[in-house]
């Protein structure tokens, strides 16, 4: 039941919301409900740990032949920390609304409300089929965002195309429950064959771009930094969950080519941010390092470590892309996430590197180290960024605690709340790569090809072989549209009937060439 109280709380504030829009447009407390809410929704998810694990079960679909399994959610710990995370990226994305230039958009705090109570449903899905569902909304809601924020038919296909992907993922999913099922067995989290692991993993790498690698689209609008840093991550982040769901016993054949395969998405993706010119900008490289270590740590037999990288994926990202201003000690607090991602004991990333990675271990640790090379040269961005100095008082307060809010729940969940809480890990493949770091750090001012420039291939919009793979799908896709167009307007003309007449009397005669 606290799973709900929890989304509740951020749906009826977000409905409040939109009551304050319609009845009176110039309210001037609506930030003020949207926080309250969003408040009180984060301690919600503090009460869990009193009763943890726990279940919330709907009342079951009919028919039950159909419907084998209803519709749950479970707190454990592994969902709480997600749970938590989605919660204080909401909080913190209302917080920092008021160093921006437009606060005054309820409808932008409606939509990051929520996304949060979605999210919070997501990463506590019990079943697939409860995850499917909450995927479809998050991924209507995704599509509808982005095709009002987007211009021109390259972006609006781009979104198309990022929400075929997912749909796809969602249909392996399916596939795997048809599968299970076929096979006289139930397709859920906790009694799951072992060889439906890679169904998990291949779902789950076709929703976040890994498999193929690609980039979604380039989301180039004015919401980007608050709503659109929590649409990606929270979309991100509702995908990773189940990674954490992957069986330990999963030996397929198939594993060291889709370990090969997210190891070099990671190293790809470290790369691409670490050269990235600004965050924003290398925001999707991001999600896909992230998410391509998450992977190689749920194929090893760690769901700890794909959980880990969950975390760290939306609280240090987060910090980081919803800061928005110049201030010194804000931006070297914010190097904490370093900490963060380096795996150290008692880290938030800890227990990342407990699986059995075999020779994938190398090419994981250096994704990892130029991941957080190109995090610690974000966070110490250069001046020229707007200040506060300028803002009003109580802004100078409200700003930095909403950033240091994702600094801390980093630091709390390497000590409590969760399995992978306390973990010392595997301590020597987290010095390794810190040490890859502090070299890739101390190298990237002074080698050019380590350095960041605004080169053409750095942006969203770059052509790669990708890009000419999914034109190309696109152009096969046009070509049966024509073709389609054209079939329609011959029967639907004025020969139409004539036509119909035709195809009538060639079935008829196929149909009675047998007979006597």
């Amino acid at each position: 039941m606290l799973i709900f109280v929890s989304c509740l709380l951020l749906f009826l504030t977000s409905l409040a919301l939109i009551g304050l829009r319609l009845t009176q447009p110039t309210a001037r407390f609506a930030w003020l409900v949207a926080v309250g809410g969003a408040m009180l929704a984060f301690a919600s998810v503090f009460v869990w740990l009193a009763q943890m694990p726990f279940e919330f079960v709907l009342p079951s679909w009919q028919p039950g032949v159909l419907f084998s399994s209803r519709v749950s959610f479970r707190a454990d710990g592994l969902s709480w920390p997600l749970a938590l995370s989605i919660a204080a990226l909401t909080l913190t994305m209302l917080l920092t609304a008021v160093a921006r230039p437009i606060i005054a958009n309820s409808y932008t705090w409606t939509g990051a409300l929520a996304l949060g109570g979605i999210g919070i449903l997501a990463v506590t899905a019990d079943n697939p089929l409860t995850l499917l569902l909450v995927w479809a909304a998050l991924d209507f809601t995704e599509l509808a965002a982005h095709l009002l924020a987007v211009e021109g038919v390259s972006n609006n296909e781009k979104v198309v195309t990022s929400f075929a992907m997912r749909a796809l993922g969602s249909g392996i999913l399916l596939w795997g429950n048809i599968v299970s099922i076929a096979q006289g067995s139930a397709f859920n989290f906790h009694s799951m064959p072992a060889n439906s692991g890679l169904y998990l993993v291949a779902a789950a790498g076709l929703r976040l771009g890994v498999f193929p690698l690609h980039l979604p689209y380039s989301s180039e609008s004015s919401l980007r930094r608050g709503f659109g840093t929590s649409l990606r991550l929270i979309s991100a982040v509702s995908t990773l969950i189940l990674l954490a769901h992957v069986p330990a016993g999963n030996s397929a054949s198939l594993t060291p080519f889709l370990l090969a395969f997210a190891a070099v998405a990671g190293l790809y993706g470290g790369w691409m941010w670490l050269r990235a010119p600004d965050e924003l900008t290398g925001r999707p490289y991001w999600v896909i390092g992230l998410a391509a270590l998450s992977i190689t740590s749920a194929l090893s037999g760690n769901p700890l470590g794909a959980v880990a990288w969950g975390c760290a994926l939306i609280l240090v990202g987060g910090s980081l892309f919803l800061a928005s201003v110049q201030q010194v000690w804000l931006n070297r607090a914010l190097l904490i996430g370093a900490w963060s991602l380096s795996a150290l004991p008692f880290s938030l990333t800890a227990g990342a590197w407990l699986g059995n990675l075999g020779f994938f271990l190398p090419l994981v640790i250096a994704a990892q180290a130029l991941l957080v090379a190109g995090f610690i040269r974000h966070a110490l961005r250069p001046s020229g960024r707007d200040t506060l100095d300028s803002q009003a008082g109580w802004t100078r307060t409200v700003y930095p605690a909403g950033i240091i809010l994702l600094i801390a729940c980093q630091i709390l969940l390497g000590f409590i709340g969760w399995d992978g809480a306390l973990q010392v890990g595997a301590w020597l493949p987290a010095i390794i790569a810190s040490l890859l770091t502090v070299g890739l750090v101390w190298a990237t001012p002074r080698f050019r090809i380590l350095n960041p420039i605004r080169a053409h291939w750095v942006k969203g919009s770059a052509s790669s072989r990708m890009d000419e793979f999914y034109g190309s799908l696109w152009a096969i896709y046009r070509m049966f549209r024509r073709i389609s167009q054209a079939v329609n307007l011959t029967l639907e003309g004025e020969s139409g009937i004539m036509w119909t007449l035709l195809f009538l009397i060639i079935f008829i005669s196929i149909m009675t060439q047998g007979l006597p």
